[in-house]
């Protein structure tokens, strides 16, 4: 059950110069003015300045876990970095009540040179945690940290996921008021990433709140029932996290929407692996009446063209598609053609048909994918095309499916 409001962000802007030998300069003259008692240049912006961030608002309770998403260069780490005293801002207030504890970077906190049991206590320390409390959980963040044969071994040994479970192990272990979690966790690998967000969930129940940051909007929708969304330094939305994460992913389609998906550039470039033998020219859409749309309703038929040229003569060629959603995650992977094709040098089409389409209402991305009998890849995308499905009533009518991303016609009975 959420308590009162433990963290409270009122009006925070910060903001950076974009010249070093300037920003040095303006530093100089702000510490200058503070001591001598004039005000700093706080509201308005010098040459060369920018907003990183502006007019930043946020109450968070005890026991919530809340989201943080925005593209690159939104503002996410300044506001972290606000958040935890690392930066002060140049206008308005953090009010902070508790401890907290931060995860934002790889090896953030540790010694290098100092082995993973002494940085264990360094960071307990830091905390506030005494050295009797710390031999008391020494066993427990050894013991989810899976490090023990490591544990007297100097950190900058470690690996990139070594470092991901010492420094969670430690934060979780010691039970901070507020704990930071940014996009570390994407490097664990999967069994310690699934183990992490389980040890996140039950700090809810104990109390802890935790902001949560990542480019993964699957996770984010997971884990948080609340969401804020900031770009180019401001708030965009904050609310529910459907709601909010469903603007954030409109928003960057519509950003890639300003992309040529027809180009042969964009469709080589959005490929993740390619080979000098293949290229796809380009990728259609359409109805079954021939007409070119990226628009379609569920239970209308999906027509594919894809225009490929290979540069020599392939033998058991097979080609197979996907249908990926907003988040990425892989709605359906369509059979390969059954027989083996032959492919001389030259231009060729390739069609496929989706019949009665049982998408839900979204935005999805057509996968496309060519390899040999041999096993021999040439070429690999998850993004060759994308397409929308549009609402439609009659559909909502027939199966009553809101959410997820198909429908299936359902029919109901009371006894």
């Amino acid at each position: 059950m959420m308590g009162e409001n433990i963290v409270v962000v009122s009006g925070l802007s910060k903001k950076f110069c974009r010249n070093f030998k300037r920003s040095l300069w303006y530093g100089l003259q702000d510490i200058s003015s503070e001591l001598i008692g004039r005000e700093r240049y706080r509201a308005k912006l010098r040459n060369d300045e920018f907003w990183a961030l502006k007019n930043i608002n946020l109450e968070l309770k005890q026991g919530e876990l809340i989201g943080l998403i925005g593209p690159n260069g939104a503002g996410k780490t300044t506001f972290l970095k606000l958040l935890t005293g690392l930066i002060r801002p140049d206008e308005g207030e953090i009010t902070i009540r508790g401890k907290i504890r931060a995860l934002i970077a790889l090896g953030a906190g540790f010694n290098p040179v100092l082995t993973a049991r002494e940085n264990i206590y360094i960071n307990g320390a830091i905390l506030g945690a005494s050295k009797k409390e710390m031999d008391s959980l020494l066993g427990e963040i050894v013991e989810f940290s899976e490090l023990e044969k490591f544990l007297d071994m100097p950190v900058q040994n470690y690996s990139s996921g070594m470092l991901v479970r010492l420094g969670f192990s430690i934060a979780v272990n010691i039970h901070p008021d507020i704990l930071i979690v940014d996009e570390v966790l994407a490097v664990g690998d999967a069994a310690f990433r699934r183990k992490a967000r389980n040890k996140m969930m039950g700090l809810l129940h104990s109390g802890i709140s935790v902001i949560f940051v990542s480019h993964n909007i699957s996770l984010v929708s997971a884990l948080t029932s609340r969401c804020l969304y900031i770009d180019q330094g401001e708030i965009v939305d904050i609310g529910p996290t459907e709601r909010v994460t469903s603007r954030y992913l409109n928003d960057s389609i519509k950003k890639s929407g300003d992309e040529d998906e027809s180009s042969e550039d964009f469709l080589m470039a959005s490929a993740f692996l390619t080979t000098p033998d293949f290229v796809l020219k380009d990728v259609k859409l359409m109805n079954l009446d021939g007409v070119e749309t990226n628009d379609f309703i569920t239970y209308q038929d999906i027509k594919v063209s894809f225009e490929v040229e290979f540069l020599k003569s392939f033998k058991d060629v097979f080609i197979a598609i996907s249908v990926r959603s907003q988040l990425d995650d892989v709605v359906i992977a369509f059979n390969r053609i059954p027989e083996k094709k032959n492919f001389e040098a030259g231009m060729a089409n390739i069609e496929c048909c989706i019949l009665k389409n049982r998408f839900n209402e979204g935005c999805y991305k057509i996968g496309f994918y060519v390899t040999t009998l041999s096993n021999e890849a040439l070429f690999k995308s998850n993004r060759a095309k994308s397409f929308n499905i549009l609402a439609d009533m009659e559909t909502f009518e027939r199966s009553r499916s809101s959410h997820g991303y198909t429908v299936i016609d359902t029919e109901w009975d009371f006894l």
